[in-house]
């Protein structure tokens, strides 16, 4: 049997890797990710734009370097940044997440996989927007001017991440709220 290597298996092999994740490390901690995530999101975001506005706008001698260069610094740092701040605040932040559990086996595993589901679609989505070069402080842009753009026209799941991107951004949101609003909340210590 031969496999071939592709976008869509890679985006599908990272979701299965995270939902697997969210079952060995449970609920509340997914849910500490999710919101890591967000934190994160405008972190690397915010921290790339100003890299972007300070360093490489107004350094004389990195005006000089090739705006492919600049771009790709930009990507791979808000991609780094992204992922440690997501690390430490789950491994080292400073909160936890406790909502009530599911009365029934199944009900919880139910939940374990929809937060993992919808966790690996806000990392993943958020990834392929750095990699596309977009910024969500200052707003998306074309993605036929994307360096992505044949990436995206090979891959019917890239497009589905980018194309609904504030769809995979606003559902883990979403579905935190009404897990406190209908589970009755966080437990209180």
């Amino acid at each position: 049997m031969a496999v071939t290597l592709s976008w869509d298996l890679f985006v599908a092999v990272f979701f299965t890797v995270i939902i697997a994740y969210s079952f060995i490390i449970g609920k509340n901690n997914t849910l500490k990710i999710i919101i890591g995530t967000y934190i994160a999101v405008l972190a690397a975001d915010g921290l790339g734009n100003l890299i972007q506005q300070y360093v490489f706008g107004q350094s004389p001698v990195l005006q000089v370097l090739p705006a492919a260069f600049e771009d790709r610094a930009l990507i791979l740092l808000k991609i780094i940044v992204f992922i440690i701040a997501i690390v430490l605040i789950a491994v080292r932040g400073g909160f936890f997440v406790d909502i009530a559990e599911e009365e029934t086996a199944i009900g919880r595993l139910i939940a374990i996989f929809c937060f993992g589901f919808l966790s690996a679609g806000l990392i993943v989505s958020t990834i392929l927007m750095y990699v596309s070069g977009f910024s969500f402080v200052e707003g998306t842009s074309d993605i036929a001017l994307s360096p992505v753009f044949d990436l995206y026209k090979q891959s019917q799941m890239v497009q589905i991440m980018i194309n609904n991107y504030n769809v995979w951004f606003s559902l883990p949101a979403i579905a935190f709220v009404a897990m406190s609003l209908i589970g009755g909340g966080a437990r209180g210590k």
